[in-house]
């Protein structure tokens, strides 16, 4: 994820002035203005299903995948006519095109960008842009557009969503950018975009203080909304038992970046390779910059190095060959790998950073740390190598927990509560509010 939640792209088109990065919301908050929700002649909220627009323009990552299981989790329900709107050049544009067609609604499918070049001539687009979003949102008379992930052309566009008379609950994946990818233009959009948010989905208990004090945002505006499991392609759910006759299979997933403590990850495999020998591998699998590693990486032994961008039909095979997921974080949000491997039945260690903690409960799905150093990250992976039966009920309790509390089904459900909350609570303001200033 890029800072704040949203993708980087050059000649974004925006401009401003000097602004205090830690200013309230309300600062870039528009005029407010009474919304007429469907309503009943009794006053209480239509019992219609609820339209609910699906928004997401990222193209790769872990945007386009959790918007897709998001989306299929709402399409499941009764109560919801859903819409969408993503990117035709999305890693999953074929995925959603199926899901849109099984709907029965094209949805608003638009043309991004696939570079820095095409980004920038795309930017003159945006107000074409809007005016179709706009569009859309009055002729299906959307009750509520819900934003998975943000992106850098949100604080253009989330200003019709108001004016056409519908709710916005966005997601706030991170609440501060991550070290290394801060960017005041990007801080400057994030809190223009969280502004007009009548409520700001967050998923993890970290991130939800972290977007109090940075945002100032209330608490009856933040909904808590843990990270659900990811169903990548291909992947295995199933109880797991330690490996017998064969090295541990320890992987780190995802991009290489300085805060998510690669240095680290090898210092920790160093240790455990001196304890366990050949009796431990390791597969780093993710796009980065290993240069600065090099010296290191070509001292240690069993280190598989597959630096890329992994597709997605990769990821679900590489969680089912590994025997711990390691996460090495100096910072965090929260992990959106912790999830699927939750799911795949794989333990996971990781240091006790940001949100991680929330999504890897220790002793049940795996293990925390002690302190943010190689020597606890080692004993806290060799605790399970060395205890099958910790090992196995720490695989058995990941499982239980993607299914029960990580579902997208109960993550569906959470979000049509903060989406039908809204309905509510404008048509409480509405009828209080004198009828010329009513409108839909």
């Amino acid at each position: 994820m890029g800072a704040i939640s949203m993708h980087k792209m050059a000649g974004s088109g925006y401009s401003a002035g000097p602004i205090a990065l830690n200013a309230p919301v309300s600062r870039f908050l528009p005029p407010s203005r009474s919304i007429m929700p469907p309503v009943s002649a009794s006053g209480a909220p239509s019992d219609r299903p609820h339209r609910l627009l699906v928004w997401h323009w990222g193209r790769r990552g872990g945007g386009p995948r959790y918007t897709l299981e998001m989306a299929r989790a709402l399409a499941a329900r009764g109560d919801v006519e859903l819409h969408l709107s993503y990117s035709r050049q999305s890693e999953l544009a074929a995925e959603m095109d199926e899901l849109a067609r099984g709907l029965g609604r094209p949805g608003l499918v638009i043309d991004t960008y696939t570079g820095v070049v095409s980004a920038a001539a795309a930017t003159l687009r945006l107000g074409g842009l809007r005016r179709r979003f706009a569009a859309y949102l009055a002729a299906h008379r959307i009750d509520t557009v819900f934003c998975t992930m943000g992106h850098v052309w949100n604080a253009a566009v989330s200003p019709v969503i108001r004016r056409a008379g519908a709710g916005y609950v966005l997601i706030l994946h991170d609440a501060r950018p991550h070290p290394g990818e801060e960017s005041w233009v990007l801080e400057w959009l994030a809190r223009r975009d969280v502004a007009r948010a009548e409520r700001v989905v967050v998923l993890s208990q970290h991130v939800r203080a972290l977007a109090m004090a940075r945002f100032g945002l209330p608490p009856e505006r933040l909904v808590i909304l843990p990270h659900a499991a990811m169903a990548f392609p291909g992947l295995r759910p199933a109880e797991r038992q330690a490996p017998q006759g064969r090295p541990w299979r320890l992987v780190f997933f995802g991009r290489i970046l300085a805060y998510k403590g690669f240095d680290l990850l090898l210092d920790t495999y160093a240790r455990l390779r001196a304890q366990f020998g050949a009796g431990v591998e390791l597969h780093v699998a993710g796009y980065g910059d290993t240069a600065p590693f090099a010296a290191q990486l070509a001292a240690l032994p069993g280190v598989t190095l597959d630096n890329r961008w992994i597709a997605e039909d990769e990821i679900g095979p590489i969680l089912n060959a590994a025997d711990l997921l390691l996460l090495p974080y100096r910072e965090a949000s929260q992990s959106g790998v912790a999830p699927g491997a939750a799911m795949a039945g794989l333990p996971a260690v990781a240091t006790p950073v940001g949100g991680l903690a929330e999504q890897v409960i220790d002793g049940r799905t795996g293990r925390i740390a002690a302190s943010v150093d190689a020597d606890a990250l080692a004993a806290a992976a060799a605790s399970l190598m060395t205890d099958a039966a910790l090992y196995r009920r720490c695989s058995a309790g990941a499982l239980q927990f993607a299914r029960d509390t990580l579902s997208w089904e109960a993550s569906a459900a959470r979000v049509m509560e903060a989406a039908t909350g809204l309905i509510g609570e404008k048509s409480v303001a509405c009828q209080s509010a004198p009828p010329a200033t009513r409108s839909r």
